[in-house]
């Protein structure tokens, strides 16, 4: 095995803020590997934004994250700990916020009406104040839950907490190989 070989196990579990670049790495790290992308935004929301019934959504995660060789991304709380459980890995994206909320508002600008590839079917992109409130607050209410998460996580864990920090990860896979067996906690 090269040395400073990235460990990611068959299972990869990426958390962090909204605009912190979850999904698009989950899509880098998927095809690298022929993994399944699985966004859990495409799980949580029905058409026209309405979220998936709590029951419905766990049946719907649990299927999704059953079968070994996906990298999960998202945030949604009552399914995190389901996920994290069938996670080799955990990637933390903690980005501050003056980064995440300008990428928030391009990615609105840009998508205006549109559906993005990792939102579920029937939820075009839209101005949600209720939604902007809570991306600007998340360092508050949501990032404390994610360190703890982070911390107590007993496998191969890495936090990305800049543009660069992703950028070299991303290089160190290329460069130094991933393995993507199953691996031992620290």
């Amino acid at each position: 095995m090269p040395q400073n070989t990235t460990h990611l196990g068959r299972n990869v579990c990426i958390i962090g803020a909204p605009g912190s670049g979850k999904s698009s790495l989950a899509r880098q790290l998927a095809s690298r590997r022929s993994f399944r992308a699985v966004h859990m935004d495409q799980l949580f929301f029905e058409p026209g934004w309405k979220p998936t019934p709590k029951p419905e959504l766990a049946k719907r995660v649990a299927a999704a994250i059953s079968e070994d060789g996906g990298v999960f991304d998202g945030n949604n709380s009552g399914t995190l700990q389901m996920r994290l459980e069938k996670a080799h890995s955990l990637i933390w994206l903690d980005l501050p916020l003056w980064i995440t909320f300008p990428r928030i508002i391009r990615r609105l600008v840009r998508n205006y009406g549109t559906v993005r590839p990792d939102m579920a079917d029937g939820c075009p992109e839209r101005f949600d104040m209720e939604f902007l409130r809570w991306a600007w607050t998340f360092p508050q209410h949501s990032r404390p839950r994610q360190e703890i998460e982070f911390e107590a996580f007993g496998k191969m864990k890495y936090r990305l907490a800049s543009k660069r920090d992703i950028s070299r990860f991303l290089r160190r896979i290329e460069r130094t190989g991933t393995t993507w067996d199953a691996v031992e906690p620290k």
